[in-house]
């Protein structure tokens, strides 16, 4: 696929299924090959990931509680852009692995 905006929710209850929520907000700009995780059980994190003109070092960040989508909260860019990369929470710090950098080399 292409680059998207739109955010789905896979219902772990009892439907077991994908669902676009019409009241969660697309994501400000489009991002394919970015990492997502959650953060302190209020913030969803999309890292990364790339649209059809660059790659990128940023994060955006969205507030469950007050549904707003924002990437400036504080400076969270990486140390390097990267994209088809992997992130995980661990012991309270967010961990990105691996990935491609911007002339598509490898990154650890």
């Amino acid at each position: 696929g292409g680059d998207s905006r739109s955010v789905d929710v896979f219902d772990t209850g009892p439907s077991l299924a994908w669902k676009n929520e019409s009241h969660l907000l697309d994501m400000p700009v489009d991002r394919r090959f970015a990492a997502g995780i959650v953060l302190k059980n209020k913030y969803l994190v999309v890292i990364g990931g790339n649209d059809k003109d660059w790659d990128a070092a940023g994060c955006l960040i969205y507030d469950f509680s007050s549904n707003c989508w924002s990437s400036i909260l504080v400076p969270v860019d990486m140390i390097e852009a990267r994209y088809n990369h992997t992130a995980a929470v661990l012991d309270g710090k967010v961990v990105v692995a691996g990935g491609l950098g911007q002339d598509r080399n490898k990154l650890a």
